[in-house]
């Protein structure tokens, strides 16, 4: 397996003459308002009525539940009462989670293979450089679980283009269970196509084409944890594995019909605007040339995008808490990790961007990334550097397989028994344009992230360098500077040396 070199800058930062070598004053620190949210989650019930077997309760293997939302800005995890109060109080918090490649297709196959972009080569969402049709599913974890005794179910979103697989629905290699959105040939790119994945939707079951009909009950994120509770009830006497990928919180942001009313000022829920430094950003003379172009959202529009965020996202807390409770009714809460994260994070006016991705800033490529194991982990708050291509790895510790050497991730388990573990200190980020969206006027990167420092390089010729640590909104541009020209070219190097693993 492939690790990184430990490598430091500690003496690089004694050469700095001040924090940013500059008269150029940045903001007043800012503290992320932390909400109060007075909700009970819905908790969908399943009959299970005898405890898993003794010869399961005797494998010491745990169960694994992958819990993956689409598109969530790193904060609005603050808002999900269950995820906040049980998971994030109860388990590891992992500060610094990010997506490699902060795009849905690349960000799946990057989780699926433990492998960067530039390895397993699907790097955008579409044909020729993306989609389902790029990824080998030969490296997915899925076979060796299976091959481990694991009973294995994949629900929800797979991976843009998979309605272009033959034959239509088609179950990939490792998983027993499949239960998977298709596509309609609709419009992918606009909200009227995309609403599809919510209401009046296809799922390929097992290689079968199923249709739910529009009505109140079946709204998808709820049918996807029924099949999970489901799928816990079936298999807990045997180890499992599940892998739950909501559609939510995507565009266009469609909550459930319990939850329209949510974070209302009649609800008295604590909703406050997103308004980082970086929000709609003034003066952007140091940035590159493509975020110039940009046209920022006004304020209303954003606010809208978010409270549609938030309100999609409490049928997933709703799911995550419905899904613990099943585990306390099979006796497999102690025998369960769960982890939650999502596949890319997203901007809600940081940096003049409206509300997308693929952006190298910390609001596109941070996700919200925990891991929650009753009686396997000490609950704590993490700042070590963790990402979607160690997943791999992680699982295949817990099962005890094999992790082959493609893999670039590594395996978080020692980690996760140990904060003092030797760990990373630093990650490889990048991203090709896309062929639509503002995915597309962001060109070619590639950007190195350690705990003091983001520094980024374009195929324009065009670079960053952040100090995370004075400047963690990344307001102000230090490439070029003369007191920062030793990190610069430290990180240049260590950044080469990541493009070539």
């Amino acid at each position: 397996m492939k690790r990184s070199l430990l490598f430091g800058l500690a003496f690089l930062l004694a050469a700095c003459l001040s924090p940013f070598g500059t008269t150029e004053e940045l903001p007043a620190p800012y503290t992320p308002p932390t909400p109060v949210v007075d909700h009970e989650p819905t908790i969908f019930d399943i009959d299970i009525t005898t405890p898993a077997s003794a010869e399961r309760m005797n494998d010491s293997r745990p169960n694994i539940i992958l819990i993956v939302t689409d598109d969530q800005p790193y904060h609005t995890v603050d808002y999900m009462p269950f995820v906040k109060t049980e998971l994030m109080q109860n388990g590891v918090v992992f500060e610094n989670g990010f997506a490699t490649t902060p795009l849905c297709c690349p960000s799946r196959a990057s989780i699926l293979s433990g492998q960067y972009a530039h390895n397993h080569q699907v790097l955008t969402n579409t044909l020729p450089r993306g989609s389902a049709s790029k990824f080998d599913a030969s490296t997915s974890f899925s076979i060796q679980l299976q091959d481990s005794g694991y009973e294995t179910a994949y629900l929800g979103k797979y991976m843009n283009g998979y309605d272009d697989l033959t034959p239509r629905g088609v179950v990939p290699p490792g998983w027993d269970s499949w239960n998977v959105f298709l596509g309609k040939n609709l419009v992918n790119n606009e909200d009227a196509g995309n609403l599809q994945y919510y209401y009046n939707f296809t799922l390929s079951q097992n290689g079968e084409a199923v249709d739910y009909k529009r009505n109140d009950y079946n709204f998808s994120a709820d049918i996807i944890t029924n099949m999970a509770l489901a799928f816990i009830r079936d298999s807990k006497d045997s180890p499992f594995f599940m892998a739950v990928n909501y559609y939510n919180p995507h565009s266009p942001y469609i909550c459930a019909p319990r939850h329209k009313d949510a974070f209302r000022a009649s609800t008295n829920w604590d909703w406050v605007q997103y308004r980082p430094p970086s929000f709609n950003e003034e003066n952007i003379r140091d940035k590159p040339e493509y975020i110039g172009d940009l046209s920022p959202l006004p304020e209303e529009k954003l606010d809208t995008a978010h409270l549609q965020i938030l309100r999609s996202l409490l049928s997933v807390d709703d799911g995550v808490a419905s899904i613990d409770a099943a585990l306390k009714k099979a006796g497999l809460d102690e025998n369960t990790i769960i982890i939650y994260t999502t596949d890319n994070g997203l901007t809600l006016g940081d940096h003049r961007f409206g509300v997308t991705k693929n952006c190298p800033y910390e609001a596109c490529a941070k996700v919200p990334f925990i891991v929650y194991g009753p009686g396997y982990f000490e609950p704590r708050t993490d700042t070590s550097l963790v990402a979607n291509i160690d997943l791999y790895a992680t699982i295949a510790d817990w099962a005890g397989f094999q992790v082959p050497e493609s893999v670039d991730g590594l395996d978080m388990a020692p980690l996760l028994e140990d904060p003092n573990a030797p760990w990373r200190d630093a990650l490889l980020i990048e991203h090709w344009p896309t062929d639509e969206g503002t995915g597309s006027s962001i060109p070619e990167f590639y950007a190195i992230r350690t705990q003091e420092w983001k520094y980024t390089e374009y195929v324009t010729g065009e670079v960053e360098l952040y100090d995370l640590v004075n400047d963690p909104y990344e307001m102000q541009n230090m490439a070029g500077k003369k007191d920062y020209r030793a990190i610069q070219e430290d990180l240049a190097k260590r950044l080469q040396e990541l493009k070539e693993e």
